[in-house]
């Protein structure tokens, strides 16, 4: 059966790496040059040539410099690049049209507006940073069916789910990058002043209850509501405290500890 070729996606420092080696570098050279171990830039080199498929650095530059990965000047892909070859009247590079395509996706995706929530962009911010769904489990204290989750549901989002698991994450970030969601640092975490958070004197109830150990159907008892009602309203005290996407053995805590730093619930008392 055939099946279709998988899109070469290359990191921004794969393709300056390959560039230096288009320009004769070793990689003890280009250790130095970068700051970086020379064992790393030789790992490196290796994960370029197999997701290009080839054996030899000579080979990798070929495709790389055909398909508009890298082009002769270190900066070719950028704007710059791009308006140098228009001012001097010369063939625009491989790497520039490139560049330049996706630069105007980058336009076209401004106008199709991608709806991702507050955790979907924490966790490609945390991709882009280099961390694995494995640290960001330990990091959220939630569980690996959570973080696949999410990681579903934002590739879905951003319309990389199609695509092989090899690239998924590359184009994702791609894709964030192009739409502003990866270029500042995650936001403060919302002070009252800034975005006050309510909760009603029954969320309260329900939450304190919850908190000494009664199940939710003894919960809405205590409370003389019905169980769908009780429900109804923890549920929305979880969306207003930002915990609703978390697991079930962490909402609550979380939940509780983010309404006494606000304020919202009397202090646990003490034995």
């Amino acid at each position: 059966m055939d099946t279709a070729p998988q899109p070469i996606v290359l990191t921004e420092r794969q393709r300056h790496i390959l560039w230096l080696l288009s320009t004769g570098h070793t990689c003890a050279d280009i250790a130095r040059k970068t700051d970086g171990a020379p064992g790393v830039v030789r790992k490196t080199c290796a994960r370029i040539y197999a997701v290009m498929g080839v054996a030899t650095a000579a080979q990798a530059v070929r495709n790389g410099l055909l398909a508009g990965h890298i082009g002769p000047y270190e900066d070719c892909g950028l704007l710059a690049a791009y308006r140098r070859h228009l001012k001097r009247d010369e063939p625009i590079c491989a790497a520039c049209k490139r560049g330049n395509r996706e630069r105007m996706d980058a336009e076209a995706a401004t106008r199709r507006p991608v709806q991702l929530a507050e955790p979907h962009v924490r966790l490609l911010r945390a991709f882009d940073a280099g961390r694995t769904q494995e640290q960001v489990c330990k990091a959220w204290g939630v569980s690996h069916r959570t973080v696949k989750s999410l990681t579903a549901e934002a590739y879905a989002a951003l319309g990389v789910a199609q695509l092989p698991p090899p690239v998924r994450r590359e184009v994702a970030l791609r894709e964030a990058r192009m739409r502003g969601l990866l270029r500042n640092q995650p936001p403060p975490r919302p002070s009252s002043a800034q975005s006050p958070v309510h909760l009603s004197d029954t969320q309260v109830s329900i939450l304190l209850e919850l908190e000494k150990g009664a199940s939710l159907s003894q919960t809405a008892t205590r409370l003389e509501m019905p169980p769908g009602s009780c429900a109804s309203r923890l549920s929305e005290a979880y969306r207003r405290l930002d915990v609703a996407w978390m697991d079930k053995g962490t909402r609550l805590p979380e939940a509780l500890r983010k309404a006494r730093a606000l304020g919202l619930l009397p202090e646990a008392a003490t034995t």
